[in-house]
């Protein structure tokens, strides 16, 4: 026999719906009132009410306070999210360590820690930083979102081992770090962020073009992203380039590191930088680097035909390589296309994976409220 407390499914689903665009309205303007929020939702008062007494009832919600303003009529109750809805924690791992923020459910920063590279096993480590960074703030935490210099597997959700990969640090699965844990590319994350809140914002079908210590492309097309089968989509490094891997050329032309298989940062922004000093030599070395990754961009515009590209990295974002990328894929595609710098430049990747953990850890709370 069916519950009779139960809602049905269709009124179950209208509920979270209304529940998760009261929610949705709270997290952006932090404290509102029930009539602010029917008159921006669209939703009736009644309605409204009904959603506000169940995100309160269920622990979601909190009043915080009434309109003092002095005006006739009923005064109106504030409501926010409450202390302990929850957080969500994102972290991201590369060469230089592991970095974590963790926020409440509005995005408001609650911690932020930094941790050297060490000699323990790359899940361990990470472990050990995520835990710390969940301790930080009141309530559960409703999603993890950890970044990665390695491609992830969308089946498996661990990262690929790919021969000759410049961050060789170990293998990593989602489920050794705990549950709600989304593990994903840095490539990827960074991508996320630029389409969200930077260069790529209104764009249907876009590349996310990443030059640092290695290299990465992460793909749009039609609004989706595109992974591959393997989630080895974007791995430009191994493109052929004169009979070599795209990697390989860019090391032959002294941009590699002698003690790693990864491009040396320091290098390309050195010679970025003699070059927008005008030296000549660094200038010709400029132009034979922007000519060598614009034919590897003008090759994914020939197969893909976004709409716009954007570069981003330490290296890709920088003026002078992107208006030399930018003269070899106009001179190159078969069609016009925009090249343009990325606008996160605060560690795109961690923005990235936070909006992600932000989009997951809301939806959590929301089907939290449905099963109370």
């Amino acid at each position: 026999m069916s519950d009779p407390d139960r809602p049905l499914p269709r009124l179950a689903m209208l509920r979270a719906m209304t529940d998760r665009a009261v929610l949705d309205r709270v997290f952006a303007r932090n404290r509102i009132t029930r009539a602010e929020l029917a008159a921006t939702t669209g939703i009736s008062k009644p309605t409204i009410s009904e959603s506000v007494r169940r995100l309160e009832t269920a622990g979601a919600l909190r009043a915080t306070g009434s309109d003092q303003t002095g005006r006739r009529g009923r005064i109106a109750t504030f409501y926010e999210l409450a202390a302990d809805a929850g957080r969500v924690v994102a972290a991201e791992v590369n060469q230089q360590g592991i970095r974590t923020v963790t926020t409440d459910l509005t995005g408001t920063v609650l911690a932020t820690e930094r941790h050297a590279p060490g000699r323990r096993p790359m899940a361990a480590a990470v472990r050990a930083a995520v835990t710390a960074a969940s301790a930080a703030g009141p309530g559960p935490v409703r999603a993890t979102a950890i970044s990665v210099a390695n491609p992830v597997d969308p089946v498996a959700h661990q990262v690929v081992a790919l021969p000759g990969s410049p961050f060789p640090e170990g293998t990593l699965r989602a489920g050794e770090i705990g549950s709600d844990v989304l593990l994903d590319n840095d490539v990827n994350f960074s991508a996320l962020a630029e389409r969200r809140e930077g260069a790529a914002r209104g764009a249907k079908s876009f590349a996310y073009v990443y030059v640092g210590a290695g290299l990465g492309v992460s793909l749009y097309v039609g609004e989706h992203l595109i992974r591959g089968a393997h989630g080895l989509a974007g791995e430009i490094g191994y493109l052929d380039s004169a009979g070599r891997t795209l990697a390989d050329a860019l090391a032959g032309q002294g941009f590699g590191r002698a003690d790693a298989p990864s491009l040396d940062v320091g290098a390309l922004l050195s010679t970025l930088d003699n070059a927008a000093s005008g030296d000549a030599v660094a200038i010709e070395r400029l132009q034979l680097l922007g000519a060598t990754l614009g034919r590897a961009v003008a090759a994914i515009c020939t197969i893909v035909d976004p709409d716009l590209i954007v570069l981003g990295g330490p290296a890709g974002s920088r003026a002078g390589l992107v208006t030399e990328i930018r003269r070899t894929v106009s001179a190159a595609a078969p069609g016009p296309v925009r090249v343009t710098a990325g606008e996160v430049t605060d560690s795109a990747a961690l923005r990235g994976a936070l909006l992600s953990a932000l989009d997951h850890g809301r939806d959590r709370l929301v089907e939290a409220v449905a099963e109370s």
